[in-house]
């Protein structure tokens, strides 16, 4: 041990690494040695590619307006429109949001309309909602599904999230919603709504809405994909988060989902640390490692990128910039990105 360091175990305070690591972490490139900050980017290839993403789970004000300090679907509306960014999906874990997306896409093009006659052009984003099967919507609630839909405007249909089965488990709770009866089974519940669903995406208007799996488990995920698959049901089945620990997959698992015919989410709040955040488990290895697995094994075509932002501290438009620059910085192409934060959520919402 070097008198620097002797003189350094001595000190009283600041004792919480330990000799190994400041000795690492005091050479002058240290991020660069022990880490992999990865290829440096352009702010303005960031900015280029944000353009026309479309952005399919997002959180908002006041929707779950539990959590204070959320940015308000209003702000966020207003920043992805000066983004460029083509389009947004809200989901609310305690109630249907697309008839809030209804009031939200009036106000930006009542907006759009008062900037024209000042000169300044405004393109608004496309603002769009659904519905989460809790059971402050009656859970598999037939009703509410076609309540939705009727408003217009509804993309995605979410499986139970804090109330799912899966979820109170987790939580060494009793109780909850699962989505079969038992040995790959769904429910009559949900078959019913699946019914509904793909006699709604067969509508001549070109209107589509998509299922998302949300908080069930990965046996229920699987059961799902394999019905929707055997009935030949027009439904695109999306796996939210798929690195986030409450909805992980393995990368077998991440496999079969996909040969099931199942879209695979990764989400930014998942994959890279955000501002604000405390014990939130962020995969950073894994999530790169498997994005980048996945697409040289299968392609990019059944994966999309969110940010599953709206979090305090932690604003979707911001969030988009940050994914971006660290999938490029991991070696994740230009191409694959635009495939999975723009093409693929376009044939989902679109068709």
């Amino acid at each position: 041990m070097s008198k620097a360091s002797e003189e350094w175990a001595k000190r009283p305070y600041g004792r919480v690494i330990t000799e190994e690591e400041i000795r690492k972490r005091s050479h002058p490139a240290w991020p660069y040695i022990y880490l992999n900050p990865g290829t440096p980017v352009d702010p303005e290839k960031v900015d280029e590619i944000l353009k026309g993403v479309i952005d399919i789970h997002i959180h908002g004000a006041p929707l779950g307006g539990w959590l204070a300090g959320r940015p308000t679907m209003v702000e966020t509306c207003i920043e992805a429109s000066e983004s460029g960014m083509k389009a947004l999906v809200f989901k609310d874990h305690n109630t249907m949001c697309n008839n809030c997306a209804i009031i939200v896409q009036d106000f930006l093009n009542r907006m759009a309309k008062e900037k024209a006659k000042a000169g300044i052009e405004f393109k608004p984003v496309e603002v769009y909602g659904g519905i989460v099967l809790n059971e402050t919507v009656g859970g598999m609630n037939l009703r509410a599904v076609k309540t939705a839909l009727d408003y217009g405007r509804c993309k995605e249909i979410w499986l139970p999230s804090l109330d799912a089965q899966h979820q109170k488990q987790a939580m060494g709770l009793t109780g909850g919603i699962s989505v079969t009866t038992g040995a790959d089974e769904l429910t009559k519940e949900l078959k019913d709504i699946l019914d509904l669903m793909a006699d709604y995406n067969g509508n001549k208007k070109g209107e589509r809405v998509a299922l998302s799996t949300c908080h069930v488990s990965n046996e229920e995920k699987a059961a799902v994909l394999k019905y929707v698959k055997k009935k030949g049901m027009d439904i695109k089945v999306l796996l939210d988060h798929v690195t986030q620990e409450m909805t992980i997959l393995n990368p077998d698992e991440a496999k079969e989902m996909i040969d099931l015919g199942g879209y695979l989410e990764f989400a930014e709040c998942s994959c890279v640390p955000w501002a604000g955040m405390q014990d939130w488990i962020i995969a950073f290895d894994y999530s790169f490692a498997l994005i980048k697995e996945l697409i040289k094994e299968k392609g990019p075509d059944h994966l999309v990128l969110i940010t599953d932002a709206g979090q305090p501290g932690n604003n979707p438009v911001p969030g988009w910039k940050m994914f971006i620059k660290t999938l490029l910085a991991q070696g994740v192409s230009e191409h694959d990105i635009n495939v999975m934060a723009k093409e693929v959520p376009a044939m989902l919402i679109y068709g």
